[in-house]
């Protein structure tokens, strides 16, 4: 028996209502019982049909329902159809549940057939029908009620049970949609209910109460063929979405506004990564040819330089390996129709519309885990101190990115892991952080894979996958306890439908999406309303519930405008028609106005007062304010629409009621306001001792260096006469025998080499060097002709990996050459730089992060008054950085900084130096500068390759000042050694 508290159930009233709108239908309506006690009642349709007419229309007006049309049947064959819309996350399954319980009470129905569209959902629909029954017997006399999975070894327990319970069987449309499914076949058993020669017959006998979960996942012409057979007594559509607002009897709806106004969803706040420019790459299906069997999609991308280009793909195609985009992995075509190519990660190319992909790079995806992370920590605290977990979903692009798989790592694992490392220490480091939270925290800091597990298909096969797939899909309330460590999932569109967990609080959106899936279906999977430890909800009354029933979803810039997307959704998705942009005909419709020249005197008026912008030619008018100052202003628009001559007397009135629904439904729906970030105060008067070694740093500089190709040549194939070596492959094979002994199991190892295989032609492969070295073919022939023949064998034992030495052997090479030749021309100081404007005046604040990722405080007052920033901290991104600041109260030091970028350009990319001080030297009126470069190594040769060459390189640059007689010293600054000695050690325009 499990330890965690179980679900506490309550019944809501827009629930209830649902429920008493189903019951009132049959109001009146004379049951016949049934011939067989295996079978469900059953009324007389040509006698009831006036009966039930009258009762739908009566519920209808009831709850304020006209969409759709009213169809009661005179004869048993078709079966009345009642629809019920309820939006995602308002527990529509606990409603259909109680709505079985209420129709066996008061009618005797008791043979229900749920069916719904996958198995993700059967086993939520499944769980839920377990965890409710103990509350619904409470509230039902104790009625017992039955619950079957369907397949062919129950399908005849649920035909033969007895009507005195409540017998339910859930089953998917794959089970029964198609002539060959086991549920048609005759002869499966001799002695079925009545005379049946099939499990339909049988089922068909009963006159089952048919419940449909999804509706619009039920549209295909083959399914609603099959689902006749079934001859329900009635169908029941519970559903969030209907097909192009199909409803045939609908008796009640909590559509998303409504959900959203009530507040019975979490609010929506999106969080936008990047700017468009940034992921602007689209994919774009040209042409299908071929047949049904063998089609051929022809696709247009964008290259790595930006340049566009096609593919031809097939079924099963990589795009990635196609194209050489490698960010392109996760795209493998799954089907190609006529119109459309699918792949397996779920983007679809509808015929000839460009569909963006761009969010797939590495370092935007990067970006992203790590916006989606720091949004976790943002509320995780308050959360927990409130009783409730948060969780963070993640949709990813393709799988192996999470599961490693063979050769390819798993890329996003990585970067959550990092990125998580560094906030989770960044939150620790917080001296005020609460005791137990902080336990919390420190729990798995060690081990960070307990925090995050993936659910994927190809899961199920993973060796030690299974208990977090079971955690993740069945033990909702083990997964919501704080004694369990995971809260960050990762998923791809696997968790789209059937599966929502109420505390999901921040939803990264990494992948692309099916064009033919909503944005709101996208993030449903977070919309239900948080529970607390002992999985109550928050009461509305709460003063914390808006704060705490918010979810974050975060987005890259691709997308486009989400916010607006979504609030487009909601409204076009609703019975009631409610939109920021809008009409005079949407002004008489809710009786606004009474005429057009009315409506346009409103527009002008709610214009006027800046509520909307209003397009002249189109005569649409688009809200603008946000919700608060909607709410702070009501009065304003009630008195400036009373100040219209001959409005209707509720015009007014009926104006808020239209805006009131849209800003307490899709209105709750918004963009995350821009943090601000952490700035500098630059002090002006320390400025002016600075302006001079801050103007030396940004002359405009052209950078001029020779490569000599002979000597490059020389020194390569010293290199590679030294260090060129490459291992033959070799599959390693272990045999053991004597297994069934545990003491005597005898294991033996042996390597056996794999036969080279060439992947290149020789030009091939002298051109995949020259490219990859951006050297020329001559140099690079001339480089593997004078190779010793030795050395050149061992190409073929492993081309690939040959390929990658060699290239990185011979950039190196080029880096040592070139920093030795490096020289600069210095032209004009740059007017506007990182610490002056345009007009070259000193701005008043400068981004902290242009000069360090961390802030260490100066605590020494005499380090403060030196420094060139107001504010008592530093930015830094080192411990020797730290030390130094802490050094910097030399009393020479007139006035220092960590020095935002300046950019000095070098062969191997722009150089920025850490620290500027300005030292008075000896009494003299001429000021030294020291620029510092720090390194936390001991020794100057354990300095990475590329960071010495640009040291090295840069040296050329004050070298360069220093021909000017600027009077600046470049110095690096190591583990052990002081600022004070390298202060003492000055002398002017020397050179380091």
């Amino acid at each position: 028996m499990s330890s965690h508290p179980q679900f506490q159930y309550t019944r809501l009233a827009y629930q209830a209502q649902a429920v008493r709108s189903v019951e009132q239908v049959f109001d009146d309506v004379r049951f016949i019982a049934p011939r067989d006690v295996h079978g469900n009642p059953t009324f007389a349709p040509h006698e009831a049909a006036d009966t039930l007419r009258a009762n739908i229309d009566g519920v209808r007006a009831a709850n304020d329902v006209e969409a759709g049309t009213v169809s009661v049947p005179h004869t048993a064959t078709p079966a009345l159809q009642l629809d019920v819309l309820m939006e995602t996350g308002t527990g529509k399954t606990f409603t259909f549940i109680e709505t079985i319980h209420r129709l066996h009470q008061k009618f005797g129905l008791a043979k229900f057939i749920v069916l719904v569209p996958s198995n993700a959902i059967r086993q939520g629909t499944l769980r839920t029908l377990q965890t409710t029954a103990a509350f619904f017997a409470r509230e039902y006399d104790n009625q017992k009620i039955s619950v079957v999975n369907y397949s062919d070894k129950t399908v005849a327990g649920f035909i033969h049970a007895a009507n005195r319970g409540i017998s339910v069987m859930v089953a998917t449309y794959q089970s029964f949609a198609g002539d060959s499914k086991l549920i048609h076949k005759r002869g499966v058993e001799a002695n079925l209910f009545g005379r049946a020669r099939s499990y339909m017959e049988a089922l068909a006998a009963m006159r089952p109460v048919l419940i449909i979960d999804e509706p619009h996942r039920f549209e295909g012409r083959q399914t609603q063929e099959y689902l006749t057979r079934f001859n329900p007594l009635l169908t029941l559509r519970f559903g969030a979405t209907f097909k192009r607002d199909e409803f045939t009897n609908l008796i009640y709806t909590l559509d998303s506004l409504e959900a959203f106004r009530q507040r019975l969803v979490k609010g929506i706040t999106v969080d936008t990564v990047g700017t468009g420019s940034d992921m602007a790459e689209t994919l774009t299906l040209l042409q299908v040819s071929g047949t049904a069997k063998e089609r051929e999609a022809l696709v247009r991308y964008q290259k790595a330089d930006g340049k566009p280009a096609t593919v031809a793909l097939r079924a099963k195609t990589n795009l990635g390996e196609q194209t050489g985009l490698s960010w392109l992995d996760g795209h493998v075509v799954e089907k190609i129709t006529k119109a459309e190519l699918l792949f397996t990660n779920g983007l679809a190319l509808p015929l000839e519309v460009p569909v963006g992909y761009g969010m797939l790079a590495d370092e935007v995806q990067s970006m992203l885990i790590a916006r989606a992370i720091g949004n976790h920590f943002e509320r995780e605290e308050a959360l927990f101190q409130r009783g409730v977990k948060a969780i963070s979903l993640f949709f990813i692009d393709a799988v192996h990115k999470y599961l490693p798989d063979g050769q390819r790592p798993a890329v996003l694992r990585a970067l959550f892991e990092q990125h998580y490392r560094a906030q989770l220490q960044a939150v620790l480091a917080r001296d005020e952080l609460d005791a137990d939270y902080r336990a919390y925290l420190e729990r798995s800091a060690g081990d960070v894979g307990r925090v995050h597990r993936g659910y994927f298909a190809r899961s199920h096969s993973e060796k030690g996958e299974e208990e977090a797939i079971k955690l993740i899909l069945q033990d909702k309330e083990k997964l919501l306890s704080f004694d369990t460590d995971l809260r960050f999932i990762f998923s791809m569109w696997a968790l789209q439908e059937g599966w929502d967990n109420p505390n999901v609080f921040t939803l990264c959106k990494l992948a692309p999406s099916n064009s033919k899936i909503t944005r709101l279906q996208q993030i449903g999977r977070g919309l239900r309303l948080a529970v607390n430890q002992q999985l109550e909800r928050v009461p509305a009354e709460d003063a914390e519930f808006d704060a705490i029933n918010d979810l974050t979803v975060v987005v890259p810039a691709s997308e486009g405008d989400f916010v607006r997307a979504i609030q487009g959704e909601i409204s076009a998705a609703s019975v009631r028609r409610v939109s920021a942009v809008f009409d005079d005909g949407v002004l008489a419709q809710y009786g606004v106005a009474l005429s057009t020249r009315q409506a346009n005197r409103v527009l002008d008026a709610l214009a006027a007062i800046g509520l909307i912008e209003l397009d002249d030619l189109s005569g649409q008018a688009t809200l603008l304010w946000p919700r608060q100052q909607y709410q702070a202003q009501r009065e304003r628009i009630l008195a400036a629409l009373r100040a219209i001559a001959n409005l209707p007397p509720n015009g007014g009135q009926n104006m808020l009621r239209y805006l009131d629904l849209y800003y307490e439904g899709a209105g709750q729906v918004k963009a995350k306001p821009d943090k601000k970030p952490p700035t500098l105060a630059v002090r002006g008067e320390q400025f002016e001792k600075f302006r001079g070694l801050w103007s030396s740093l940004n002359h405009d500089a052209v950078l001029r260096y020779e490569l000599d190709s002979v000597q490059l040549v020389e020194s390569v194939l010293s290199r590679i006469d030294a260090h060129f070596d490459i291992k033959p492959l070799a599959i390693s094979v272990t045999r053991a025998s004597q297994v069934h002994s545990v003491n005597e199991v005898r294991s033996e190892q042996a390597a056996y080499k794999v036969l080279p295989h060439s992947v290149f032609t020789l030009a091939g492969f002298v051109g995949e060097l020259a490219n990859g070295t951006r050297l020329s073919l001559h140099t690079v022939s001339d480089i593997l002709r004078r190779m010793p023949a030795e050395k050149f064998a061992l190409i073929a034992r492993n081309e690939n990996r040959a390929l990658i030495t060699l290239r990185e052997l011979i950039i190196r090479c080029v880096h040592e050459l070139v920093v030795n030749k490096v020289t600069y021309e210095l032209r004009e100081v740059r007017v506007q730089t990182a610490l002056t404007d345009r007009a070259g005046q000193l701005l008043k604040t400068i981004p902290l992060a242009l000069c360090g990722a961390e802030t260490h405080d100066m605590a020494n007052t005499a380090v403060r008054e030196k420094s060139l920033y107001a504010n008592p901290l530093m930015p830094v991104d080192s411990q020797i950085e730290r030390d130094t600041v802490d050094e910097s109260s030399l009393p020479q030091v007139t006035v220092f900084a960590k020095l935002p970028k300046v950019n000095i350009p070098t062969p191997l990319g722009n150089y920025n130096p850490d620290f500027g001080y300005v030292v008075a030297h000896g009494g003299k009126p001429t000021a030294l500068y020291l620029v510092v470069e720090t390194k936390g190594y001991d020794q100057y040769a354990d300095i990475h390759d590329k960071e010495r060459w640009k040291i090295e390189s840069a040296r050329h640059f004050f070298a360069a000042l220093a021909a000017r007689q600027v009077p600046v010293v470049f110095k690096t600054k190591l583990n052990g050694q002081s600022l004070a000695a390298l202060v003492a050690d000055l002398q002017p325009a020397s050179g380091a």
